[in-house]
């Protein structure tokens, strides 16, 4: 069941406590930041899923990160996430034709 479909807040909750996304991420984390083509090619398809789908998930299990979403007009740019630490050091992953699941997981390697 998608987020979406939720339609009691006790399938809400449910939705974000379990699943892809739902665990805590390194306390260093200081922002993660998802950047994809709103529209063109599906090279941002999985990265837009990822968006609706496990993003709200690691929202919710890590309230003290700050996210940003830049929906971008250019189809031509490649969809990325950039991890954030506190001490100022980034690291970008592109994720081209990438699957939302396979971002969570590459997302939770960068900050181990």
């Amino acid at each position: 069941m998608s987020l979406r479909a939720a339609q009691s807040t006790r399938e809400i909750l449910k939705h974000l406590t379990s699943g892809p996304g739902a665990a805590k991420l390194s306390p260093n984390v200081s922002k993660i930041a998802l950047t994809f083509a709103l529209k063109g090619k599906n090279e941002s398809a999985g990265a837009r899923h990822f968006l609706q789908e496990n993003l709200p998930r690691i929202r919710y299990n890590n309230p003290n990160v700050e996210y940003q979403v830049s929906k971008v007009l250019d189809s031509s740019i490649k969809p990325t996430v950039a991890v954030h630490f506190s001490n100022g050091r980034s690291k970008v992953i592109e994720i081209p034709r990438v699957q939302s699941n396979v971002i969570v997981d590459q997302i939770f390697t960068a900050t181990a």
